[in-house]
C-alpha cells in the first residue's frame, strides 16, 4: 500500500517509514514506487525476506535494519543503483551475495546470526569499499580461518576491525578477538592431517622394524618365550625341585671351533690338581631327550658361575648366543655376579653382530680375563680364573 501511495510523487527522493509495523506477506502483489525515490528507510518494522521483491528499482540507499530478514533471495529483481544497504539486527546466517546489487559499495550486516561468514564475499562484491560485519556470534573454528585471512587481504575494508570481531563460540575462546585466533594448517586440513599421520606412522613402523632387525628383537622375544616355557614345564613336572640345587661350580660356553682349547687347556687345568673345579660341559652333562634350550637353561641354573670363552668364533655361533642370553638373564633376575668372561682371541668390533649388543655392553663394563700367548703367564691366568670361580 505504501508503494502505491508514492507512485504519483514525481519529486520524492527520500522516504522514512521506520518504527512502524509494516510487513509484506503477499509476494504476488506488484509494488509501484515513485521512480524518483533514491533513499528509503524501512528499519524497525516486521519485514521478511519477501521485501526484496517490493523495492524501488532506482533506490541508492536502503535501510532494512531491525527486521526479520533471514536471507537475501537469489532470484530477486536487480537493484542496479543500490550503493548502500543496511541489514543490521536481522536474522541473517551468512553474508549476502551481490548478484542483485551490482553497484553496492557499503554493507552493514552487524548483529545478525552469522557464525562463519563466507570468505568469497569480496569476490562476489568487487565494488564494496566497506563491510560492517562486527557484533556477530562468530564461531572460532577452521571454517573461520578463511574469513580472517580475507581481512588481511581486503586492505582495511572491514569496519570496526578488530574490536567488533570477537569469538562467541566455543566457550573457552569466548571474548577472544578474531585477530588473535590462530589454528595451524595441519589442524584445519583433514587431508594434510591424515597424510601427515600416515607418514609419521610409516616412519615409526620403519624405525621400529629397523631396530628390530638391527637388534634382532624377534630373536630375543623367541628366546624369552622359550625360557618361560621351559620354566613352566619344569614347575609342572617337578615342583618339588624348584628349590634349586647347585651341582656345578661353573658352566662353560664356547664355540665348537674353540673346543680343542677348552678340552686341552681349560678343563684339565680347572678339574685337576688342588681345589678342583667341577665344570658343566654340554657334551657330557646335557640330558638326552630334552631340548637344547632346556639343557642350556638347566645347566646355567645348576651352576654357580657361567664361563664364556670369547673369540671371533664365539660371536658367530647361534648356540653361544643362546647361552649368553640366558646367563645374562640370570645375572639380572638374581642380581648375582655369575658371569666370567675369557677373551681367548681379540674380537674386532666390526666382527660382533648387531644382536650381540649385550656382549658389547658386558665387555665394556665388566673385567675379563685375557688368555696370554706367553707360556710363562699361564700360571697367573689359571690362578686368577680359580679366584674368580671361588664361591
Amino acid at each position: 500500500k505504501v508503494s502505491f501511495m508514492t507512485s504519483r510523487m514525481k519529486s520524492l527522493k527520500y522516504l522514512d517509514m521506520s518504527n512502524n509495523l509494516l510487513s509484506h506477506d503477499a509476494p504476488d502483489v506488484q509494488c509501484q514506487w515513485s521512480e524518483s525515490l533514491t533513499e528509503l528507510d524501512l528499519s524497525s518494522n516486521q519485514l521478511m525476506d519477501s521485501v526484496f521483491e517490493c523495492l524501488p528499482v532506482n533506490i541508492k540507499k536502503l535501510d532494512l535494519q531491525n527486521n526479520q530478514i533471514t536471507s537475501v533471495p537469489t532470484g530477486m529483481a536487480e537493484l542496479k543503483s543500490l550503493k548502500e544497504l543496511n541489514l543490521a539486527s536481522n536474522r541473517l546466517a551468512d553474508l549476502p551475495g551481490c548478484g542483485g546489487f551490482t553497484s553496492l559499495e557499503f554493507l552493514n550486516i552487524e548483529m545478525n546470526l552469522i557464525l562463519t561468514p563466507s570468505a568469497d564475499f569480496f569476490q562476489s562484491c568487487p565494488r564494496v569499499r566497506e563491510l560492517q560485519a562486527g557484533e556477530n556470534p562468530f564461531k572460532c573454528s577452521c571454517e573461520l580461518q578463511d574469513f580472517i585471512r580475507l581481512e588481511r587481504q581486503s586492505g582495511g575494508k572491514l569496519f570496526g576491525w578488530p574490536s567488533a570481531y570477537v569469538c562467541e563460540y566455543p566457550e573457552d575462546l569466548r571474548g577472544t578477538q578474531l585477530k588473535d585466533f590462530h589454528l595451524t594448517e595441519l589442524a584445519c586440513n583433514t587431508t594434510l592431517l591424515l597424510v601427515t599421520a600416515l607418514l609419521l606412522t610409516l616412519v615409526l613402523v620403519g624405525v621400529v622394524a629397523f631396530l628390530c632387525i638391527y637388534l634382532d628383537m624377534p630373536w630375543y622375544v623367541r628366546m624369552t618365550w622359550q625360557w618361560t616355557q621351559t620354566k613352566r614345564r619344569a614347575w609342572h613336572n617337578h615342583p618339588e625341585e624348584q628349590e634349586r640345587v647347585l651341582q656345578f661350580h661353573a658352566f662353560i660356553s664356547y664355540s665348537e671351533r674353540d673346543s680343542l682349547w677348552v678340552k686341552n687347556e681349560l678343563i684339565p687345568n680347572l678339574e685337576k690338581g688342588e681345589g678342583c673345579v667341577q665344570l658343566c660341559q654340554h657334551e657330557r652333562n646335557f640330558v638326552p631327550g630334552k631340548s637344547i634350550v632346556e639343557n642350556i637353561i638347566n645347566c646355567i641354573e645348576k651352576s654357580y658361575k657361567s664361563i664364556f670363552v670369547l673369540s671371533p668364533n664365539f660371536v658367530q655361533s647361534e648356540w653361544c648366543h643362546y647361552e649368553l642370553y640366558f646367563a645374562h638373564h640370570k645375572l639380572f633376575s638374581e642380581n648375582s655376579n655369575s658371569l666370567i668372561l675369557i677373551l681367548l682371541e681379540p674380537i674386532p668390533p666390526y666382527v660382533i653382530p648387531a644382536r650381540y649388543h649385550k656382549l658389547k655392553a658386558l665387555m665394556a663394563k665388566r673385567t675379563y680375563l685375557e688368555w696370554p700367548k706367553e707360556r710363562s703367564k699361564h700360571a697367573l691366568f689359571w690362578a686368577n680364573l680359580r679366584a674368580a670361580i671361588s664361591i
